[in-house]
């Protein structure tokens, strides 16, 4: 369970960009006083670097493993990251979407790992995640959308990370039908969705390549970092995804999605 108080010292510190007057963040979070020691030191263990003194605090680097905090402190979504879990190695994360779907956990949910043991695309082809070198993730999905257009969550998908990832890289991410994203000639990054007509949920898994991607003979491949102009927060990236996901699943109509899915190839 994620400690609120740790979300909202995150979010207000990172909105600030610099550090913070204590005072002004005692006025502006629900953290109390003798409170904050506790927060800080608590995201202290998970990894984050902060500069304190006696008037300000503020974030000096964050931790280089995924940790939820550093994800949902940046989202600005109603619904999709509602909540969000980090598994460190899972056979894969589609497979734990499927598990809390079933239990009937709620629409919204996305599951990450850093790596993936079997990791899968389309037609049952492994999907090669190590540890650290990307982004592996499942959304649980509980969509109103009628069946026959279910494809399009692919659709929001790809858009949505592309639109990502451009803020990193100076050049136009572009899709390659019916679920790869292509950088440069080389696959950047894939989207699996899997149903069931005994499911009262969807799961949609995405595979983003990051740091590095895997050499496949005669397969050329991608990865954010190789045209980066720094260094890449997959937290940062992550957010980003999952707040363009939203604004395309949910507010916008679907007509739109083909139309900026086309404009992609």
């Amino acid at each position: 369970m994620h400690d609120p108080r740790e979300i909202e010292l995150l979010r207000r510190l990172l909105q600030a960009g610099t550090g913070i007057d204590l005072t002004i963040l005692r006025n502006q979070t629900s953290i109390e006083s003798d409170e904050l020691p506790v927060v800080v030191e608590s995201l202290r263990q998970c990894g984050f670097h902060f500069s304190q003194t006696n008037k300000t605090i503020g974030i000096v680097e964050e931790p280089e493993a995924l940790i939820p905090e550093m994800i949902l402190a940046r989202l600005q979504t109603n619904t999709i990251g509602r909540d969000v879990l980090v598994f460190r190695e899972t056979s894969s994360t589609n497979d734990r979407a499927r598990q809390a779907g079933s239990a009937g956990a709620g629409e919204g949910l996305v599951i990450f790992a850093e790596s993936q043991t079997g990791g899968r695309g389309t037609r049952g082809r492994k999907w090669v995640s190590m540890a650290g070198d990307g982004l592996w993730f499942s959304i649980l999905l509980r969509t109103q959308i009628p069946p026959e257009q279910w494809p399009l969550l692919v659709r929001m998908a790809a858009v949505a990370c592309a639109e990502a990832v451009e803020k990193w890289v100076g050049q136009t991410v572009r899709i390659k039908p019916p679920n790869d994203l292509i950088l440069d000639g080389g696959k950047l990054a894939g989207f699996l969705l899997e149903t069931s007509n005994t499911w009262d949920f969807q799961v949609l898994g995405i595979g983003l390549n990051v740091r590095s991607a895997p050499v496949i003979d005669g397969y050329p491949t991608a990865a954010v970092e190789q045209f980066a102009r720094g260094r890449v927060c997959r937290a940062v990236l992550a957010a980003d995804f999952l707040n363009r996901f939203e604004y395309w699943y949910l507010k916008r109509p679907l007509a739109e999605i083909s139309i900026a899915f086309d404009n992609r190839q």
